[in-house]
Order: structure tokens, then C-alpha cells, then sequence
């Protein structure tokens, strides 16, 4: 009876896993698609095709600006009364996900990349300050208010020694020269 009900359990959350459609940035050049957005999510998932590695995440917002009508968006949507809109737009690396008002204005951003080249400097005093151990995986996330200035971000080493392993936090800020400043906690 367990495996059962475990079984459907399992084909429920594959059938809603796979109830959203996904649709590359790039076929929204040639040929937008439907854009309408489902009324129970409310949010759009879009797949980021970079013309080179690290294009996106250099900066995601810029790009999804650059490379996404949200115009297009709220004219599909205009009869469903929706104030807000989410879009997630999506890498193999990680995503970002931007909340619009009915403006077209971002209200907030969250972004979450993985293994992802942390600063020089701060890779060094990492590794300075646990001796024996080793990087093994790496997670930037960045989160925003209104507007496209990022208000807080950092980054999250994994280090390994051997059967041990920790994760040590990165916070970075901008000091008065404009430089990224790390300091571990």
C-alpha cells in the first residue's frame, strides 16, 4: 500500500513539475511565443541561451533587459488583472528570478549562481585561513530591491578536508573606491 501511494505521489509532482513550460530567450527574438502566464503561478520560466560562457551571470539583469520585451508580456496578459509579474530566467548554471509591476518596473530580484569563479582575493584568504583544505563548489546569490541596483550579494565556499567539510560565507560590499570587499564569517 506504501509503494502505492508513494507512486502516485511521485507521477503528481512529475505531472506538476512538468505542467510549466519552459521557453528559450532566444526563440522569443525569432518567434515569441505564447506568453500568456498561467493564472495559478502567476510567473513565466524563460531558458537563457549565452553566446559565450558567463554572459548572463556578468550581469543578469542588464542582459534579461536587453534580451526580454516585458512589454510583450503585460500586453499578452492585459484582460487577467495581474499587478505583478515573475519571471525566472534560467541557466545551467543558476537563474534569476525578477518580480515586475504592471508597469513594467522591477519590484525585486533574486539571483542564485552556482560554481562560479569567486573574486581572486577572497578565493586567497579562504584558503590562507583553513589550511589543508580545498574549494569544492562555490554559490553566488545577489538579491535587489526596486530598480536595477543590487543591494546585497555574497558568495558561499564549500572548502573539504579529507571526511570534514564546512561552508564559509563571503559578504560582499563596495567600499569608497568601488572595489569588492570580502570578509569571511
Amino acid at each position: 500500500m506504501k509503494k502505492l501511494i508513494l507512486s502516485l505521489l511521485c507521477i503528481a509532482i512529475s505531472g506538476v513539475a512538468y505542467s510549466q513550460g519552459i521557453i528559450k530567450l532566444d526563440e522569443m527574438m525569432v518567434n515569441p511565443p505564447n506568453l500568456e502566464i498561467d493564472e495559478a503561478t502567476n510567473a513565466i520560466t524563460l531558458n537563457v541561451n549565452e553566446d559565450y560562457k558567463g554572459q548572463f551571470h556578468s550581469n543578469p539583469l542588464k542582459y534579461a533587459k536587453d534580451n526580454f520585451n516585458l512589454m510583450e508580456l503585460i500586453q499578452a496578459n492585459k484582460g487577467k488583472d495581474f499587478d505583478t509579474y515573475e519571471v525566472t530566467f534560467k541557466t545551467n548554471k543558476g537563474n534569476l528570478k525578477v518580480n515586475y509591476n504592471d508597469k513594467g518596473e522591477i519590484i525585486s530580484s533574486y539571483q542564485m549562481f552556482k560554481d562560479v569563479r569567486l573574486p581572486y582575493n577572497a578565493m586567497i584568504s579562504i584558503l590562507k585561513a583553513n589550511k589543508g583544505y580545498t574549494l569544492t563548489g562555490t554559490k553566488h546569490l545577489a538579491y535587489s530591491g526596486s530598480g536595477e541596483e543590487i543591494e546585497k550579494e555574497f558568495y558561499k565556499a564549500k572548502l573539504e578536508n579529507g571526511n570534514k567539510s564546512k561552508i564559509v560565507k563571503l559578504n560582499i560590499s563596495k567600499d569608497a573606491s568601488g572595489m569588492a570587499v570580502a570578509t569571511i564569517e
